[in-house]
């Protein structure tokens, strides 16, 4: 019995790719030059957009990002750009232009707008490009104006925020069991109609630490964050004006001691002098003489005018800014310290009217005597009452 001869596999040769050329990688290189210049250009103007449509519309930079991106649940990156179809344009045209008018007062029904469309010759799709962009812009129109924000959850808001904070806090507490890293976080609601509690993590020692060096608890401080996360710097202030005489009276005198302050580190390590605000004559008796200014005034048209002859909307705006210091006095440089010796003058200085008799010799004044009254002619007078 003899052993089967061994099945020979066949030999063949490996396939071999044509030879690349020399300078290959040079040449890729040489074309992919402007690759991420062009790649940053795209992220700068898309982070530029970002908050411009911020500004405009009035939403967060955090909240336009989120719906500009996707984001990994739905399988997508950029933002998908809902496309209209000219066949939806039309239906829209053909049933205002249907509806407009119909007989017996009744409405087409859409099954029979679009039986209608159809049937008509020629069909909508070789009609003019001018007709078929009258239907999307007027299509685009109605989408725009018949568009709703979506309705914002509150309750679920509030859960996501809490079972967030709640792993924030267990990560914490297990990195200072691993490593004795000390933390402390705050998290504040960021409107007032979000209904979380202000949220504290931190241990006992930064709670002393708190009460030591910025003399307030954590808890205290978390209120003064959400005061200032929802209602702005005003919010920090205990006594807020009730009316529009308070709140002038407050910006005059958040004004006059602002003046005070910057009058003070004007003449350091002298006696300062005693300056009061003068809004007509400001640049006579204040910018000047003393070289301090008040930056952010854009009231009245940029001339300086007492706060109580301003309208109400220019009074909370000086008033805000005022808070938040985006209205501010400052010093002016002295000349050689990167400012010029002429200081741009922006008020008018008055000038007092002429008299009417000027250069006339006038008259004297005639000097009236004051007339004494006769006392013997009042003690008979009061005599002659009685009986």
């Amino acid at each position: 019995m003899g052993t089967a001869p061994r099945r020979r596999r066949p030999q063949t040769a490996p396939k071999r790719r044509a030879r690349l050329p020399i300078d290959r990688r040079r040449l890729q290189k040489k074309a992919r030059i402007g690759l991420h210049a062009a790649l940053d250009d795209v992220a700068d103007h898309v982070q530029k957009r970002v908050s411009e449509i911020s500004k405009e519309f009035g939403r967060s930079k955090a909240w336009v990002r989120a719906h500009l991106y996707g984001g990994s649940k739905s399988a997508r990156f950029m933002r998908r750009v809902k496309k209209i179809r000219l066949y939806d344009a039309y239906v829209h045209w053909k049933s205002k232009e249907m509806n407009k008018d119909p007989p017996d007062g009744v409405p087409y029904k859409l099954a029979e707008i679009k039986a209608k469309i159809q049937r008509e010759r020629p069909n909508y799709k070789v009609r003019p490009v001018a007709d078929q962009q009258v239907w999307l812009d007027a299509y685009k129109a109605h989408k725009e104006a018949s568009a709703r924000d979506k309705r914002v959850n509150r309750k679920g808001e509030q859960q996501d925020a809490t079972s967030s904070l709640k792993g924030v806090s267990n990560d914490l507490d297990t990195l200072k069991a691993r490593t004795g890293v000390v933390s402390m976080v705050i998290a504040v609601r960021p409107e007032v109609l979000f209904t979380m509690e202000p949220w504290v993590h931190c241990d006992t020692n930064t709670e002393k630490f708190c009460n030591v060096a910025l003399g307030k608890t954590p808890d205290q401080i978390a209120r003064l964050l959400e005061m200032w996360t929802v209602h702005g710097p005003s919010g920090l202030i205990s006594d807020a004006p009730k009316n529009a005489d308070e709140m002038k009276s407050a910006c005059r005198r958040l004004i006059s001691s602002k003046l005070d302050d910057i009058i003070a580190l004007r003449y350091k390590g002298g006696v300062p002098p005693t300056v009061k605000m003068n809004y007509d004559s400001y640049d006579d008796a204040i910018l000047v003489p003393h070289r301090v200014r008040l930056l952010g005034w854009t009231f009245n048209g940029g001339k300086f005018k007492n706060p109580g002859k301003l309208a109400m909307v220019e009074v909370r705006a000086l008033y805000n800014g005022l808070i938040d210091q985006s209205v501010r006095w400052e010093l002016v440089p002295e000349p050689g310290e990167g400012e010029d010796d002429i200081i741009p003058i922006t008020t008018e200085k008055r000038t007092r009217k002429t008299r009417s008799d000027k250069n006339k010799k006038r008259k004297p004044r005639p000097v009236v005597q004051p007339v004494v009254p006769d006392s013997s002619e009042s003690g008979s007078g009061s005599g002659s009452d009685s009986d």
